[in-house]
């Protein structure tokens, strides 16, 4: 008993063991983007290019425009054989000819039998007949004048002209060829504006986008 409470004596007037103090260096974490530089190889591309053709189909005659070429706003770049078309802008020229003979003659009818009508020397019914075909007359000249606005834009479309002053970079049909409507004959390009294009895979930005920085190119 007495080796009993000498042992617990001595447990109740023993230290602790404290742990030794040691220093240590708190640092702030935060994302931060990390450098990403990329080499991508692409092309210069003109912004402002036309393919220009036809809005008729016929035999190449003659296309002046070469590859390499610079050419202005309105040049005459190719051309379509045109027989055809100069044909029909004579038939029209003659049709509105013809119509204003007729609108002559209606016209000339016209009065007299309104004369007439006014003295009693003619009937309502007749002088009717004859403003009838005065009218008839007019409208015909309205059409034939619309054919022949028609013959001679077609035959303007025979040519094919620049839109703006450029260079030529494609050509797409050779004399003598068919070409089709709107088929590619002369390609021209705007060279005081060019584009860099190149490709670059989209997951190489998205570090960047969720971190809230744009993407810097170096051209």
């Amino acid at each position: 008993a007495v080796t009993w409470y000498a042992a617990k004596g001595e447990a109740a007037t023993a230290k602790p063991d404290v742990p030794e103090a040691k220093l240590v260096k708190a640092v702030t974490v935060k994302p931060e983007p990390q450098a990403d530089s990329r080499i991508a190889i692409g092309e210069i591309r003109p912004q402002r290019e036309s393919d220009l053709g036809f809005r008729l189909s016929g035999k190449l005659v003659q296309r002046t425009a070469a590859v390499g070429q610079m050419v202005r706003k309105g040049e005459v770049l190719a051309r379509i054989e045109d027989q055809d078309y100069r044909n029909r802008l004579r038939s029209a020229e003659a049709d509105v000819a013809a119509a204003q003979a007729v609108l002559v003659e209606a016209s000339a009818a016209e009065v007299r039998l309104g004369a007439l009508l006014a003295k009693g020397f003619t009937t309502r019914a007749s002088y009717d007949a004859t403003l009838k075909n005065l009218r008839s007359a007019q409208a015909k000249l309205d059409s034939a004048k619309i054919g022949l606005e028609m013959a001679r834009d077609q035959l303007a479309y025979t040519e094919l002209h620049a839109d703006f002053d450029g260079v030529v970079t494609a050509t797409g049909a050779e004399e003598g060829q068919l070409v089709n409507v709107g088929q590619m004959v002369v390609r021209i390009a705007d060279p005081q504006a060019g584009d860099a294009v190149f490709s670059i895979a989209e997951a190489a930005f998205s570090n960047g986008r969720r971190a809230g920085h744009r993407p810097e190119i170096m051209v």
